[in-house]
């Protein structure tokens, strides 16, 4: 009895395909035709609401199928698309966007089964009282990779090029990726959830999504280890590199494998890197995002702050800021920088400890030890912290409790314990410099931040304006270095002038 009943479920998620394509047609069609009739770029705000427990989901892996679907429509589509976690109640902002859609995704889990639902509704028809005109589009429970072929069916998503498979066939293998992707935040399952992606690229190889997520794995597992090795670092690049093989310029793999180059010190190869994949992908906000956080690390920031004008034109930053953005902070648009750390609702970046150190970051360098101190202590309790940044976070609380012996000791076993890296994060270790600085052991200040320009972070203009770093203005080898860094400034900026950074067609 086992194998027919089997045989019938089978039967009954295939016929379901059948009826789920002929039934988003209709929906498709009027999607492709809106897409012919309106000017490039089209922004999409893609909002993945968790559906209760009735959906057999719970919010990370309801986050993780939006991510997919996101992969889907940006790597399929080329659309600008900025993801969500509910929907904004003020939506002034579609309106104001040109060629902009709203796309809520209402996923519910079946067994192995998929219900990809989703309903659309026209930027530019926002109603009274914030309401809009929606287009539901029903779907069946079919096998994962089904319901997204008839996702990306309904939706007109046709590759421009070769575009290798994003979604596991097998259904228990893209359980495990959404699994998997649901656990990429939580540093106490990394290992866990790199064993599944594991075994997604293990029993499907020709996958892109499971490369790129094995990939971010690793390049969050070196991140959380500072001990780690050279071979650990080459290991997790081609990881994303074979992710970028089966699908050139994907925005996800392509992202991540820049950050890996701009926190080696290798800004050059960064920027043609996500320049290069521009050329397939001109409307994709991470792609300019990695523009800025590479061109500012290289002290660009003319080129920075165009990425990220025209990043922000593209995307709904109103509704979630797609970076922290320090390049503001170096330039001195405080305002701006202050908008880029906002918590957002459900939006797992709030609970890293990112948005809390550099509040607290920002405060100490304004003066406002109090507010200084509640946000670092905020940053070092965060439940899914970045070790570094709880680390570091946890010198400054030691700081300004007025606490300085313990400190260094803690700033120097930090500094020890990341020798072990042979090329960590530049920008990083200027914010060690700051906190020498700032204990007043200038010999250590100095040697940290002659590191920061040897592991590339070249921004000459934080150098010189930073006021944590004033105690090291006065010495001879401060004036050195300062010079080394105009020099190689300049040779970047002839290589990297501001027009790289077009608007799309």
């Amino acid at each position: 009895m086992d194998e027919p009943s089997q045989h019938s479920r089978h039967l009954a998620l295939w016929l379901g395909l059948a009826f789920g394509l002929i039934l988003g047609v209709g929906s498709g069609l009027a999607w492709m035709l809106a897409r012919a009739g309106a000017r490039r770029p089209v922004r999409i705000l893609l909002v993945t609401s968790p559906q209760g427990t009735a959906s057999g989901l719970d919010a990370a892996e309801c986050r993780a199928i939006g991510a997919l679907a996101q992969d889907h429509l940006e790597c399929l589509g080329g659309f600008a698309v900025t993801s969500v976690t509910e929907l904004p109640q003020d939506l002034g902002p579609l309106k104001a966007r040109p060629h902009s859609r709203v796309l809520v995704l209402e996923p519910r889990r079946q067994g192995d089964a998929l219900v990809l639902a989703f309903r659309t509704a026209e930027g530019d028809q926002v109603g009274p009282g914030n309401t809009l005109a929606w287009v539901r589009t029903a779907a069946p429970a079919l096998p994962p990779s089904a319901a997204f072929d008839a996702f990306d069916h309904r939706l007109g998503l046709t590759p421009k090029g070769p575009v290798a498979k994003l979604t596991p066939r097998d259904p228990a293998r893209f359980w495990d990726l959404i699994h998997a992707t649901a656990l990429r935040l939580q540093n106490n399952h990394l290992d866990q959830a790199a064993d599944l992606a594991e075994a997604v690229v293990h029993a499907e190889p020709d996958c892109a999504t499971g490369w790129v997520l094995l990939g971010n794995l690793q390049y969050r597992r070196l991140l959380n280890n500072p001990a780690a090795f050279r071979k650990e670092q080459t290991d997790a690049e081609a990881l994303l590199r074979k992710g970028l093989e089966l699908t050139p310029g994907h925005p996800r793999a392509t992202f991540l494998l820049s950050l890996m180059e701009s926190d080696s010190g290798n800004q050059r190869e960064a920027l043609e890197l996500l320049i290069q994949a521009r050329r397939t992908q001109p409307n994709n906000p991470t792609l300019l995002t990695g523009l800025a956080y590479a061109a500012r690390g290289a002290g660009l920031l003319p080129l920075a702050r165009r990425a990220m004008d025209l990043r922000d034109s593209l995307a709904f930053s109103e509704y979630l800021p797609q970076a922290v953005d320090i390049t503001c902070l170096y330039t001195g648009e405080i305002p701006r920088f202050e908008a880029s750390l906002q918590d957002r609702p459900g939006h797992l970046r709030n609970t890293t400890g990112v948005l809390s150190f550099y509040r607290g970051y920002l405060a100490l360098v304004q003066g406002d030890r109090a507010k200084a101190h509640a946000e670092f202590t905020a940053a070092r309790e965060a439940p899914h912290g970045y070790p570094n940044i709880v680390r570091l976070s946890e010198v400054y609380d030691l700081i300004l409790d007025d606490r300085k012996e313990e400190a260094w000791t803690k700033l120097r076993e930090f500094d020890q314990d990341r020798s072990g890296m042979r090329e960590p994060d530049g920008e990083f270790t200027i914010r060690l410099a700051e906190a020498y600085a700032v204990l007043g052991d200038r010999a250590s200040a100095m040697e940290m931040a002659s590191r920061a320009f040897a592991r590339g972070f070249g921004c000459t203009v934080w150098y010189e304006r930073s006021p944590l770093l004033q105690p090291l203005r006065g010495l001879p080898k401060w004036k050195a270095l300062l010079q080394h860094l105009k020099e190689r400034q300049s040779l970047m900026e002839e290589a990297f002038p501001v027009n790289l950074v077009e608007e799309p067609s």
